[in-house]
C-alpha cells in the first residue's frame, strides 16, 4: 500500500516538473532590451472580429522603467450583449515583465486583473449605438499575482522593421504610431503641459447620435487607449494624422474627435483600428521620469517579504523627487 502511493507520488510530481517547464524560454541569452519596442501595439484578429459582427480588441502596451526595465499591459476589452442578463463591457489586464535577446522577446505576466461596467442605457440592436454615458463605473471582478519560474513567460518576435510583434502562436500585434520615447510637450489652452510619452490609442468605431450627442461639423468616435492618466478633455490629438481632440474620458476608453471641419469641405474618412497620438513636440533624449508611487506598488506586491527599510528607502527616493 505504501509502495502504490509513493509511486503515485513520484509520478505526480514528474508531471507537475514537466508542466512547470512547458512553457516557452528564451533561446539566446538575455540581451539589453530595444528602446525602440516602447508602444502601443494592436492585434491584428481584432479587425477579423469586428468584420464578423463582434466589438472585441486585444492591445499591448510595452513601457520603459526610469530604471531601463521593460514593462507591458496586455489588455482585452470586449462588448457583450445579453437577452436575459445586464449588458457589460469587460476589461482583462495582464501585466508583467519582459525580457529580451535581441530580437527575441519573452513576456512574465505577474499580474492579472478584470474589470466590468454594466450598461444601463437604452438597448439599442446594435451595441456600438448604446450611449456610452449610460455606462457604469469600471468595477474590479478579479485581481490576482501570478509567479514567475522558469517556463512561465511567453515567447514573440519583434520584426525587422521594429514595428510588429509575432508571437509563438502566430498573433501579430502592430504598433500604433511611433516607438513611445522620451518626454512630449502639448499645448493645453493658455499653458504648456509636459509628461512621458507613454499614450497612443486606437479607434474602434465612429458614435452616431444615439451612443453620443453630436456637434455640428464634427465626429466624435470611441477610442481605447494605452492609458489615460495625464490626458484631459481638451487635450490636443491626431487621428489618424488629422488634428483632434479628446472630448471625454471613461477611465481605460475615451471619446475623441475629429476638429470641424471648413464649410464646403467634406470631412476626412477615419477607418476603424486607425491611429489617436498626442499632438504634441517629442524629445526623445530625455528619459522616462515615471518612477512612481504606482510601479512602487507593483513591486512590493512581486516581492511580499519586502522589507521595512527597503520600503523606507524607497518612499524617500519618490520624496526627493516631487
Amino acid at each position: 500500500m505504501f509502495r502504490n502511493r509513493f509511486k503515485i507520488t513520484v509520478i505526480l510530481l514528474i508531471l507537475f516538473s514537466i508542466l512547470i517547464n512547458c512553457g516557452d524560454s528564451l533561446r539566446g541569452k538575455p540581451t539589453p532590451a530595444i528602446p525602440e519596442l516602447a508602444g502601443f501595439y494592436v492585434n491584428e484578429r481584432s479587425k477579423e472580429w469586428f468584420e464578423n459582427g463582434k466589438i472585441k480588441i486585444q492591445t499591448l502596451w510595452i513601457r520603459r522603467t526610469a530604471k531601463g526595465e521593460m514593462e507591458f499591459n496586455h489588455q482585452i476589452l470586449i462588448r457583450l450583449q445579453f437577452s436575459v442578463s445586464e449588458n457589460r463591457e469587460e476589461l482583462k489586464v495582464k501585466s508583467g515583465k519582459l525580457q529580451t535577446s535581441d530580437r527575441e522577446l519573452l513576456f512574465f505576466e505577474t499580474n492579472v486583473k478584470e474589470f466590468h461596467r454594466n450598461y444601463h442605457g437604452l438597448n439599442t440592436k446594435d451595441p456600438k449605438s448604446w450611449a456610452v454615458r449610460s455606462f457604469g463605473p469600471f468595477m474590479k471582478v478579479k485581481d490576482f499575482n501570478k509567479l514567475i519560474g522558469e517556463g512561465t513567460g511567453r515567447s514573440a518576435e519583434l520584426s525587422q522593421d521594429k514595428n510588429s510583434i509575432v508571437f509563438s502562436n502566430g498573433d501579430v500585434y502592430r504598433r500604433i504610431g511611433n516607438p513611445l520615447l522620451g518626454r512630449i510637450s502639448v499645448n493645453m489652452g493658455k499653458f504648456r503641459k509636459t509628461m512621458d510619452n507613454e499614450i497612443a490609442g486606437v479607434i474602434l468605431f465612429p458614435l452616431d447620435a444615439e451612443a453620443f450627442p453630436q456637434t455640428e461639423g464634427k465626429q466624435n468616435f470611441f477610442a481605447l487607449f494605452s492609458t489615460t492618466d495625464n490626458v484631459a478633455a481638451g487635450t490636443p490629438i491626431k487621428i489618424a494624422e488629422f488634428p483632434g481632440q479628446i472630448q471625454e474620458i471613461f477611465e481605460h476608453v475615451a471619446v475623441v474627435e475629429l476638429n470641424k471641419t471648413k464649410p464646403g469641405i467634406a470631412a476626412p474618412t477615419i477607418q476603424n483600428f486607425s491611429s489617436v497620438i498626442l499632438d504634441g513636440a517629442v524629445d526623445t533624449k530625455t528619459i522616462s521620469q515615471k518612477e512612481s508611487t504606482d510601479e512602487l506598488i507593483r513591486r512590493l506586491k512581486q516581492d511580499p517579504n519586502v522589507s521595512k527599510e527597503e520600503l523606507i528607502r524607497e518612499l524617500e527616493k519618490l520624496k526627493n523627487k516631487e
